[in-house]
C-alpha cells in the first residue's frame, strides 16, 4: 500500500491533535500531517508535489487562511494531486456554497470531525481510508 499523507491544516492545537486522533482510527494506513496554517500547508505540497494528498482544511487561520490556500491550488493545480474536506465550524450557507465552486473540494464537514462523517465522503475521498 503506498503511503497515503492526509494534512490537517488548523490553527487549534486542540482541533490538530483530535482530527489526528480521528484519522487514526479511520485511516491506519494513512500519515496524518498536522499544519497549522495554509501557507505550511502550500509549503508542504509545493516541496511533495509528486504525491497525492487529502487535506482537510479549515476557513479561518492566520498567515493564510483555507480560501487563500484553495484559491493556490486553482492556479496551481494541474500537477498537484489534492482533494480538499472543509473542516469547519461555520455553518454560514455562503462558506458552503463558496466551498463549492472550488473544484479540488469534495466536501465540507462541520467541527468537530467525526470518523462517520469521514466515511460517508465522496467516492474519491474513500480511496484515502481503506
Amino acid at each position: 500500500m503506498r503511503n497515503k499523507k492526509i494534512l490537517v491544516v488548523d490553527d487549534d492545537p486542540i482541533v490538530l491533535f483530535l482530527h489526528g486522533a480521528v484519522l487514526e482510527d479511520v485511516a491506519p494506513g494513512a500519515q496524518a500531517i498536522p499544519l497549522e496554517n495554509g501557507a505550511l500547508a502550500r509549503d508542504y505540497i509545493l516541496d511533495h508535489r509528486s504525491e497525492e494528498f487529502l487535506v482537510l482544511l479549515d476557513i479561518n487561520m492566520p498567515v493564510m487562511n483555507g480560501w487563500e490556500l484553495l484559491d493556490f491550488l486553482v492556479v496551481a493545480g494541474q500537477d498537484l494531486h489534492v482533494s480538499v474536506l472543509m473542516v469547519t465550524s461555520s455553518v454560514n450557507e455562503a462558506d458552503r456554497a463558496k466551498a463549492s465552486r472550488y473544484p479540488m473540494v469534495k466536501g465540507l464537514l462541520v467541527k468537530p470531525l467525526s470518523a462517520g462523517a469521514l466515511i460517508l465522503t465522496h467516492e474519491s475521498i474513500k480511496s484515502f481510508f481503506v
